[in-house]
């Protein structure tokens, strides 16, 4: 069985509600937040009203979640045999034994974005411990946080402030999961860009292609 949890992203105006179903607790998900925080603002290029708003961030979690799913899976990681985002939109699903809660700060408008360069948002996971859950979740769009103790039992509040990772790709940048090589270090984008480019590697992988048996589709 896996560690179910929801996520909340909260603005002070909107609430993203997803929920995850393997390795909610602490251990996973304090590393996991960080290492999102470099990817979303790899995402961003620079549009940093982009790392304020709950709907943005909402999407880069669920494409960050799947490129750590696909990073596993080519590695050999059989326990992602199923091959989709593990963070996806809670919508009726109501299973879960942590909630984790990441709240950024007050969108920015176009016109004074850029002089918001620090964006630091604020996360906190808590262990799930009895209660109505829609009341639960009630109190968490509706930012009544101090209603939320007898439902939750806090284990660990920190901060980030999300902003371009060193060691990602040294081409693109990129510091996502899905890292082609350590030495020098090269994402699997770039890698495939690089290999389109050389001739005698691109056919190479068509005759492996060509030769290669068929994946035969269940009936």
């Amino acid at each position: 069985m896996g560690t179910r949890g929801e996520i909340y992203i909260r603005s002070p105006s909107c609430t993203i509600e997803l929920w995850r179903h393997f390795d909610s607790y602490a251990e996973y998900m304090v590393p996991y937040f960080k290492g999102f925080a470099a990817y979303a603002a790899w995402c961003a290029s620079g549009q940093t009203h982009l790392l304020t708003y709950p709907e943005d961030l909402a999407a880069m979690v669920v494409a960050y979640d799947y490129e750590c799913t696909l990073a596993a899976i080519l590695s050999f990681d059989l326990k992602y045999a199923v091959k989709r985002p593990d963070a996806r939109p809670r919508g009726r699903i109501d299973d879960f034994e942590w909630v984790w809660i990441l709240d950024i700060p007050e969108e920015v408008t176009i016109a004074n974005f850029s002089e918001r360069e620090n964006i630091v948002w604020v996360v906190r996971g808590y262990v799930w411990k009895a209660g109505d859950s829609e009341e639960m979740r009630a109190a968490i769009r509706e930012r009544r946080d101090g209603d939320l103790k007898k439902y939750l039992k806090k284990k660990v509040e920190f901060r980030i402030e999300p902003k371009a990772a060193g060691g990602g790709c040294r081409i693109c940048g990129y510091p996502g999961p899905l890292m082609a090589l350590k030495d020098p270090p090269i994402c699997a984008y770039c890698l495939l860009k690089i290999v389109r480019r050389d001739d005698f590697i691109r056919s190479e992988v068509e005759r492996a292609i060509k030769v290669a048996p068929l994946i035969s589709s269940p009936e």
